[in-house]
């Protein structure tokens, strides 16, 4: 049999094979149609998109100086 990269086969303490272990980023899109059809849902974000976007978006702004004395505040 030939290896595959991104598969591995265990087996039981008699040599059984009894588990694959697939990588999903691999071959996710080729299993997709498989999964659907056992009734397992691809997850989807319990995040909100938009508010995604916007940490994103933040996270790419160049970072403000603010003076906290101007509050009061010390450290």
């Amino acid at each position: 049999m030939a290896a595959a990269t991104g598969i591995t086969i265990t087996r039981d303490a008699s040599g059984i094979p009894n588990y694959a272990h697939i990588d999903l980023l691999k071959y996710g899109e080729e299993l997709k149609d498989f999964f659907s059809s056992k009734g397992i849902e691809v997850e989807k974000s319990p995040y909100n998109q938009e508010f995604v976007a916007k940490i994103r978006r933040a996270e790419k702004q160049e970072s403000k100086r603010i003076d906290l004395s101007k509050y009061g505040i010390s450290i």
